[in-house]
């Protein structure tokens, strides 16, 4: 496995269901590393991939927190084009959007994509509910 593999480590009391991201690492022009989530565009960034996978964990369970917090994880995932089967207070299934919609909704992908060399990976996370 890569180094730059994402586990999202995000706990609370509530029930998870585990979700599969599709992650970016790429290099800027000034070397710095980037790992980003098209599908929750969320990024992280460092010196190197370690420090970039951190950073980028960091930012995930903020993100996962704050929503969580506020009570808006449901409608930030679905105007992130994300499909909830039950509730969006109580969601049974989250699945996210085909990466052809994000790229073409995102103009910040489509940049990344054309702009840089990327590698990409799935990652099997858990998000909340």
């Amino acid at each position: 496995m890569p180094p730059y593999i994402f586990e999202g480590k995000y706990r609370d009391k509530a029930a998870t269901v585990k979700v599969r991201l599709l992650l970016f690492h790429f290099q800027d022009e000034n070397r710095t590393h980037f790992i980003y989530s098209p599908h929750l565009d969320l990024t992280g960034y460092g010196n190197g991939l370690s420090e970039a996978k951190s950073s980028f964990e960091i930012v995930f369970e903020d993100f996962v927190d704050y929503t969580i917090k506020k009570k808006t994880l449901g409608k930030v995932l679905t105007d992130l084009g994300w499909e909830l089967k039950g509730t969006e207070k109580r969601p049974k299934k989250l699945i996210a959007p085909s990466i052809t919609s994000v790229i073409n909704d995102n103009k910040y992908v489509s940049e990344i994509l054309d702009k840089y060399p990327v590698n990409t990976f799935h990652q099997k996370v858990g998000l909340p509910v």
